[in-house]
């Protein structure tokens, strides 16, 4: 009789928790169904259209030009020689200096000028004094005419003499011949130096020459009075200049012209010797249409663009001009304020709907 009851009790144990764990589970599953719309609502919608940027089409000045490099030139620039020969008693001038037109450089040792100087000087003093005295006896008839022009011939030649050597002391005074910078001196104090020795290099910096040459099918196109632009690498954006000078024959080896032209060089910034970047501006085109060359698409034909509207990437003929490194000119196709997609063009089919992410 107890082991009966016991078999009841078990099954009524069992058939409960059976019970519990098919509530569980029934509630379980609504919870996941009221659940899911959910979920499925807060999901952001995935954007399949492709990403692109683009431009807003505005009119310039476009400029056709060819690149060359050049040879920086100094404006001015003489090797300072002595004219005379003496021995060096003073130097006036600090290495890389700046002097201006007739700056003392160099003085050689003149006293023995000086002292015949100052013995000419006495001589003409002598003859003037005579040509005086025998004047007045000529007017007297006391003297002849001849008498008289001996002396005046006397006097002059004394008179040439001081000029000659006041010429020979200003010669051992050798002076900058224009402004510029002076180099390293050649020559000592106590040196004796001759006639042609070198004491300094001079060289006017202030504007500079550009020697260049362009290729002979540009030989036409090149004039005086036209605008280059000089960039280097001691220069943070590039300076103009002017051309000045064109030689007048193409050279037979390299089928080359060269040209010179005139840049100022303030602060010194330039050094002669030195290579420089030059563009050479052909032409300047008012109004016109440029754009990368990576968003014009060559095809069969012609050549295409996209340009975004109403959403959409519409494909346009376009028809080009001038050709710069990373732009080309548009002439026909598109007009100011278009809208032209530049990047993402290879994901890009036309008439199909893009992101427009940014626009320049």
């Amino acid at each position: 009789m107890k082991k009966h009851w016991i078999r009841i009790i078990s099954l009524m144990a069992l058939g409960l928790g059976l019970l519990v764990f098919i509530l569980v589970q029934a509630k379980w599953l609504s919870f996941g169904k009221a659940s899911a719309p959910e979920k499925t609502a807060n999901k952001p919608i995935e954007d399949r259209r492709p990403p692109v940027r683009g431009m807003i089409i505005k009119k310039a000045v476009l400029q056709n030009r060819i690149k060359v490099t050049g040879t920086l030139l100094p404006d001015e620039e003489v090797s300072v020689t002595s004219e005379v020969a003496g021995r060096v008693v003073r130097i006036n001038f600090a290495e890389g200096q700046q002097v201006s037109q007739g700056t003392l450089l160099v003085k050689i040792n003149d006293a023995e000028l000086r002292a015949q100087l100052e013995r000419l000087k006495a001589q003409v003093q002598l003859y003037e004094n005579r040509e005086f005295r025998q004047r007045k006896l000529l007017e007297k008839g006391g003297v002849s005419q001849d008498e008289y022009e001996g002396i005046v011939a006397e006097l002059n030649a004394f008179q040439a003499q001081v000029k000659e050597t006041q010429a020979q002391i200003q010669r051992t005074e050798i002076r900058a011949p224009f402004a510029g910078t002076v180099g390293l001196r050649q020559v000592s104090n106590g040196s004796y130096i001759n006639p042609g020795t070198s004491v300094v290099q001079l060289v006017n910096q202030q504007r500079l020459k550009i020697e260049f040459s362009v290729p002979e099918k540009y030989a036409n196109a090149v004039r005086a009075g036209q605008k280059i632009l000089v960039s280097g690498e001691s220069l943070p954006e590039p300076l103009p200049a002017q051309i000045y000078a064109i030689e007048p024959k193409i050279n037979l080896e390299t089928r080359t012209l060269t040209v010179r032209a005139y840049l100022n060089n303030p602060n010194n910034r330039l050094v002669p010797g030195a290579f420089v970047d030059i563009a050479i501006i052909l032409e300047e085109v008012e109004n016109a249409i440029e754009v990368p060359t990576v968003a014009v698409i060559p095809e069969l034909g012609g050549q295409k663009v996209f340009v975004y509207k109403a959403g959409k990437a519409i494909y346009t003929v376009v028809k080009t001009g001038l050709r710069g490194e990373q732009t080309v000119q548009i002439t026909e196709g598109l007009l100011p304020g278009d809208t032209l997609i530049t990047s993402g063009i290879l994901n890009v089919r036309p008439n199909v709907e893009v992101n427009l992410l940014t626009v320049e």
